[in-house]
């Protein structure tokens, strides 16, 4: 007997021929084909469990694959279908057996409407749909042609030149691909209404969100070179950071990081197959040549939901006027956005959004680009180059606030990334903040520095909250500002408020391997296995020779009793470090824990050795004694740890490692001293 050609389950109908699903609002739910191939087989054998080699034989037939890719699927599924695994509303985990579809099927004929709202699933009667808004003369499809004046304020909208230059064409739009990784990163989140009495399905343009709906979400794309020779990587990325810059302050759009879209850089965009990736509903694509001291622009704002342009634009200007530009294309989206947030208005036609703590400076800013790029890998010689290239651009510019705060957390990351002093780390950041401040008061990203250098040295907690809390009040698109918070939280027995602010900051920069990888850390500290390897499998799968994440790895094989795998994926965190001690001293530990006091005393010795010539973190040598049992050098490493501001100290009352001390009179009166001992028990990563 053949399948049904349609069937519906939950909000979701499948139709087989078309090989889509559909949502009830009527919109597609877009899954890569292998994702659809492994949802057709829940769904024909709906309550059936079914095992892993059932799931391998149909979705790689005749090749040989490893469980981690069936993991990837089986979460990219759930992800889609926003089912995180927790509450199994669709597919339940039957641990070491396989995987089961745990909700109704219902076959559709063509006179069938689809089966009533799942009122019952979320626990909330069915509304009904508001009407949509209606089109102005701005959300016109056709391309806009915008020429920026050398001077003067930038039109809010385009006036009709009495000489046009020649236009560039809006970049034709890619042919839709897949990639793996959208197995990982879900569908997007658009809002599109369902008519009612026209069909069964019907689309219309999606209406304002109404107070506390959901957000609107955008990513901005590298632009394209228009041609590959004499490109201009860094203005490529440039252009799509300073519009990230302007447009995370409107409110109500949750605009995706530049370290998330900084990867797609490069002429191979495909926009709807990224804007899927990063999870977004809205996405601006662009392309630009650079000849000289000439310079053209084309940009355009795409719905992801059906791939149409909702406005595009052509720029002819001088590179000086680069500026102008991307104020001008920041303005455009802003207005083509307005009607659908009631949030914006421009003033007297000029450009609102400029001036966020940016420069009018082409050479500071091409400096600030590089600086950004060697910062990414958070390693030694890459954050040194970072920090001399944000100072180069600071002598060009001293008002340039953005360069002050990357200076800043070049500076912070030292931390991690060099083993470096906390004092000599957070001396230049104060200055760095102070004068960022002095040049854009109230800038986000700036009290973030600020909260952080709270939070991490000065070990003010209630501090570090108000500031963090500021911070996202002025942009709640900061990242960063959502993880020190989250991490503050969790700190403090705030948990369910932490993990929530967590999740939020790597949503806002789903590629960070630093933010995957260190939720997947809280997770497996909370229990969350599951949810763990999923996040870890993703910081992976974006970086898969970053140290931390072979770190948790390890740590994942250990809480599940592999321990030879445990080990060897420390070691490799050891290999992948660059000279970095932590993860050496993550070895010892559980070196000692598991019965090997030789090598773990051997690798504290070089740790030992080494903290005699350069800054070695007490803490970690804290952690090492521990496991070794030499209570009273632990203790006394915590001491030193308090007198250098050792930074994982804010990590004290929670971290397991140190467990067996927390009866200890000294480790007591340390927690006084931090003043944490009013809390109850948070949760820390590794």
């Amino acid at each position: 007997m053949s399948p049904p050609p349609r069937c519906a389950f939950g909000d979701f109908v499948i139709e087989r021929a078309q090989q889509r699903v559909l949502r009830r609002d009527g919109s597609t739910l877009n899954l890569p084909p292998r994702l659809f191939k492994a949802l057709l087989l829940f769904v024909d054998n709906a309550g059936q469990l079914l095992d892993k080699d059932t799931f391998m034989s149909a979705l790689w037939p005749g090749l040989v694959v490893d469980d981690n890719s069936l993991s990837q699927v089986i979460s990219g599924l759930r992800r889609a279908l926003a089912d995180d695994g927790t509450g199994s509303l669709f597919i339940q985990t039957v641990p070491r057996c396989g995987f089961r579809f745990v909700v109704p099927v219902h076959v559709l004929t063509d006179d069938d409407l689809p089966p009533p709202p799942a009122a019952s699933r979320i626990g909330a009667p069915a509304r009904p749909v508001p009407a949509a808004a209606p089109l102005s003369s701005e959300t016109a499809l056709a391309p806009v042609i915008v020429q920026i004046p050398a001077t003067g304020p930038v039109p809010a909208s385009p006036a009709e030149p009495t000489a046009p230059p020649q236009p560039l064409p809006p970049p034709p739009a890619p042919p839709l691909r897949v990639h793996r990784r959208a197995a990982l990163a879900g569908v997007t989140a658009t809002a599109v209404a369902a008519a009612t009495g026209v069909g069964l399905w019907a689309w219309r343009r999606p209406a304002p969100p109404g107070p506390g709906g959901p957000p609107f979400t955008l990513a901005v794309l590298p632009f394209k070179p228009l041609v590959a020779e004499g490109r201009d990587e860094l203005l490529e990325v440039g252009m799509a950071d300073s519009l990230i810059a302007q447009l995370s302050t409107l409110p109500g759009v949750v605009v995706r990081s530049i370290g998330s879209v900084r990867r797609h850089a490069g002429s191979e965009q495909d926009p709807l197959r990224i804007a899927r990736e990063l999870d977004v509903a809205w996405v601006v694509d662009g392309a630009l040549q650079r000849r000289g001291d000439e310079l053209r622009v084309s940009a355009r704002l795409l719905r992801v939901a059906d791939g149409s342009a909702a406005w595009s634009g052509s720029f002819d200007q001088k590179f000086t006027g680069v500026f102008e530009v991307q104020d001008a294309i920041a303005t455009r989206v802003a207005q083509m956005l307005a009607p659908r947030l009631g949030a914006y208005e421009p003033a007297n036609g000029a450009a609102p959004l400029a001036g966020r703590g940016g420069t009018r400076n082409t050479d500071a800013y091409q400096l600030y680009l590089a600086a950004g790029r060697h910062a990414q890998d958070m390693r030694a010689d890459g954050l040194g180059k970072s920090i001399a290239l944000y100072q180069q651009a600071l002598r060009v510019d001293p008002r340039y606030a953005l360069a002050w705060v990357g200076l800043a957390e070049a500076h912070r990351r030292t931390l991690f990334g060099a083993d470096a002093l906390p004092a000599q780390v957070f001396e230049p950041v104060a200055l760095a903040i102070q004068r960022a401040l002095a040049a854009a008061p109230g800038l986000a990203e700036a009290r973030t520095e600020a909260a952080f250098k709270m939070y991490w040295y000065d070990f003010d907690w209630p501090g570090a909250e108000r500031e963090f809390r500021l911070a996202l009040a002025a942009n709640p698109n900061v990242a960063m500002a959502r993880f020190g918070l989250a991490s503050l939280l969790l700190n403090q027995d705030q948990v369910d408020e932490g993990l929530v602010q967590l999740r939020t900051a790597r949503e806002l920069d789903p590629l960070s391997p630093v933010l995957n990888t260190l939720e997947a850390a809280y997770l497996l500290e909370a229990g969350r296995v599951p949810q763990a390897r999923a996040r870890l499998d993703r910081a992976l799968d974006i970086a898969p020779r970053f140290w931390l994440a072979h770190s948790v790895r390890g740590l994942l094989h250990l809480a599940a009793g592999d321990n030879a795998a445990g080990i060897s994926q420390l070691r490799r965190a050891v290999e992948l470090a660059d000279g970095n001690s932590r993860p050496t001293a993550l070895l010892a530990t559980y070196l000692a824990r598991l019965g090997h006091d030789a090598e773990a005393r051997a690798l504290l010795g070089q740790l030992e050795s080494r903290s005699r010539q350069r800054y070695v973190p007490p803490s970690s040598l804290a952690a090492v004694h521990t496991a070794l049992g030499d209570t009273a050098a632990a203790l006394a490493a915590l001491e030193r740890a308090f007198d250098t501001r050792d930074t994982r100290l804010t990590f004290l009352k929670d971290d397991p490692r140190l467990a067996p001390l927390r009866s200890e009179p000294r480790f007591g009166a340390l927690l006084r001293k931090l003043k944490m001992d009013h809390f109850g028990r948070g949760l820390a990563p590794l």
